[in-house]
């Protein structure tokens, strides 16, 4: 029997608490998406919208900006210090603590500018801001690590951009729940696909081809491992990849795709001959049943965090912790610097 089949895999903490989390992915969703509908803000017309974010914040940003792609909204998504443009109508600023260097400064600069802000957070440096200058805050899960607010998070997203009338997302909760039941725990490797990945995984190197679409999800997966499982792996966008990445794929690269219900045709050929060249036991598709685009999108960020969780457990990895990005953090110049700029705000001075 696998190990992932064993009731006492996920008995001991940190895993059994890893799991539990996850196992709220939908209710966190629609707790996140019902906030973000509540949110208070005039702001008449949005053309024009930057998302601030980075790590699992910036894949909100991403997937948030990816579902806007079909309308006129110009959007973009900042990820590093500093600002290419103060001419946006909205700036929606996403970090789980508050406290993200990266996003805070960029942010300050833009309510300088006076441009209308709305903050996701569950405290730290962005609350006090919103405290001090009214901005409107959506809050999302508290209790949980950063990335494990995923789901709070985007639904937090999603939930503003439909109160500011940019989007309209209807859900089916009840075949988002299904699709989950069929990735947990209890239910055995012969029929989770998420289990078989993992068993995969940890045999290999993993290597993640996306395209666009899915790139979204696909990113998911390499961050994920990145965390919960501490296993480096390899991220690049296909076709691309094609033409670099695959004259340096190891010989024991197990390449990870997902698939989209509306892939092009010739992307579908291109894998096809992908495949022939490589071999079809080294590429791994991961398709889900859906509707649209946004449900395609959730089913497959919650395939890739439960395949993250299972290589965890085959590893003996720490699911919850992140030390070293927490020690970089007090290590950082920056975040000292971003955090006193914010105190002198708050005091007024």
């Amino acid at each position: 029997m696998s190990r992932l089949d064993a009731p006492e895999t996920y008995s001991c903490e940190p895993l059994r608490r890893a799991f539990e989390i996850v196992a709220d992915y939908v209710h966190d969703l629609r707790r996140g998406l019902e906030n973000g509908r509540r949110i208070n803000i005039n702001v008449k017309p949005v053309e024009r919208i930057i998302f601030l974010g980075i790590g699992g914040s910036g894949i909100i940003c991403d997937a948030a900006a990816r579902l806007l792609s079909g309308s006129d909204v110009k959007t973009a998504i900042q990820r590093s210090y500093g600002l290419r443009s103060l001419d946006w109508d909205l700036a929606i600023a996403v970090s789980h603590s508050g406290n993200t260097a990266e996003t805070v400064k960029p942010v300050m600069r833009l309510m300088d500018a006076g441009v209308p802000c709305v903050f996701i957070t569950s405290g730290g440096a962005l609350l006090r801001l919103a405290e001090r200058y009214g901005v409107p805050v959506i809050p999302v899960r508290a209790d949980v690590p950063p990335r494990y607010a995923f789901p709070s998070m985007l639904g937090a997203a999603l939930g503003a951009l439909e109160a500011l009338g940019l989007m309209r997302i209807s859900l089916d909760y009840d075949a988002l729940e299904h699709h989950l039941a069929g990735l947990r725990e209890h239910v055995p490797s012969e029929r989770n696909l998420a289990k078989k990945l993992a068993e995969r995984i940890t045999s290999s190197y993993p290597v993640i081809y996306a395209y666009d679409g899915v790139r979204e999800a696909g990113y998911r997966l390499k961050c994920q491992l990145n965390e919960n499982a501490k296993m480096h792996c390899c991220y690049a966008e296909f076709p691309e990849a094609l033409h670099n990445d695959l004259e340096a794929l190891p010989d024991n690269a197990l390449v990870i795709m997902p698939r989209s219900v509306k892939e092009p045709p010739e992307i579908s050929r291109t894998i096809d001959a992908f495949s022939k060249l490589l071999g079809e036991d080294r590429i791994f598709s991961v398709r889900v049943d859906a509707w649209d685009e946004a449900e395609e999108l959730l089913k497959l960020f919650m395939f890739m965090d439960y395949v993250s969780l299972y290589v965890a457990a085959l590893r003996g990895a720490d699911p919850l912790s992140v030390p070293r990005m927490s020690r970089l953090k007090r290590l950082n110049p920056v975040y000292g610097e971003v955090a006193e700029e914010v105190d002198r705000r708050v005091a007024g001075r």
